[in-house]
């Protein structure tokens, strides 16, 4: 038998079987952007069976939607529009990104629809539509990067979602990138990150004064003091500047005194013509 496409012969594999008993090639089908019988007059329901050749002729299937689609951009429409399309009653029949979305599709069906995660930047879809219904995984299976989330208005909060293993090997995030977020000491710990892996992201002790970490902010990350000296090593400088000699400073933000003799160096030194000292 061949393909009536291309008069060439038809194999087991780069077939579609449509239910109406027509065979193709796959790549012939696919190369005429659509799936549905290319014989038939009347193929609403005439979809292919493609056999051995399933996970092929999907991807295939889902890039010839997304062509299609892109050759059919969706065009503007007004607030009222927009507001009606949220309602469910009003729009029995989703035909852009954000129907499925407010129909509460899941991303696997959208996906299958042939929208990417650009068509909901396209839509300019908030991304606290995307992040409070669904699940982090099934997010970044849909293909959301980095980038996306946050032109989309990724917040800190929304950031949480994601667990460190998804933040460190699928997003790849970096200081660099969170800082991208606008960030603030007080929401980088409400993170609670570790100390291990404020490091790992890059966080040095510039950096982390940059955002406004002092002997204040540094003590709502829950760290010791130990731990402050051992992983970031702050200089003299480092930490006469974070306010960590100042002895009113660390008593009104909770560190224990004993503790700070014990860690910090007791220095007598002059800078600027001051006397600094760590005997209070």
């Amino acid at each position: 038998m061949n393909c009536t496409l291309c008069q060439s012969k038809l194999t087991e594999r780069n077939t579609a079987v449509f239910d109406c008993g027509h065979s193709f090639h796959l790549s012939c089908v696919v190369s005429h952007q659509g799936s549905l019988c290319l014989t038939c007059e009347n193929n609403s329901d005439h979809l292919p069976d493609v056999g051995l050749d399933r996970e092929v002729a999907i991807r295939s299937n889902l890039a010839s939607k997304i062509r299609l689609r892109q050759l059919q951009p969706v065009p503007e429409t007004s607030f009222l529009s927009k507001v009606q399309r949220m309602l469910t009653p009003l729009t029995p029949q989703a035909t852009c990104f954000s129907d499925h979305v407010y129909h509460n599709k899941k991303l696997t069906y959208i996906s299958t629809a042939g929208f990417e995660p650009k068509d909901a930047i396209q839509e300019r879809i908030k991304w606290s539509d995307i992040a409070t219904r669904y699940k982090s995984q099934d997010i970044l299976d849909f293909g959301f990067n980095w980038s996306q989330m946050v032109t989309m208005g990724l917040t800190p909060r929304e950031l949480q979602l994601f667990s460190w293993s998804q933040q460190a090997r699928q997003l790849e995030l970096t200081a660099a990138k969170i800082l991208q977020l606008n960030i603030s000491v007080s929401e980088l710990a409400a993170m609670k990150y570790s100390t291990h892996q404020l490091v790992e992201l890059g966080f040095t002790w510039q950096v982390m004064a940059s955002i406004g970490a002092t002997v204040e902010t540094w003590r709502s990350f829950g760290f010791k003091l130990e731990d402050l000296k051992r992983y970031w090593q702050p200089t003299l400088t480092q930490w006469v500047s974070a306010g960590f000699y100042d002895k009113d400073r660390l008593t009104h933000a909770g560190w224990d005194i004993e503790d700070v003799l014990h860690t910090l160096p007791s220095v007598e030194s002059r800078s600027s013509g001051r006397m600094l000292r760590l005997a209070f």
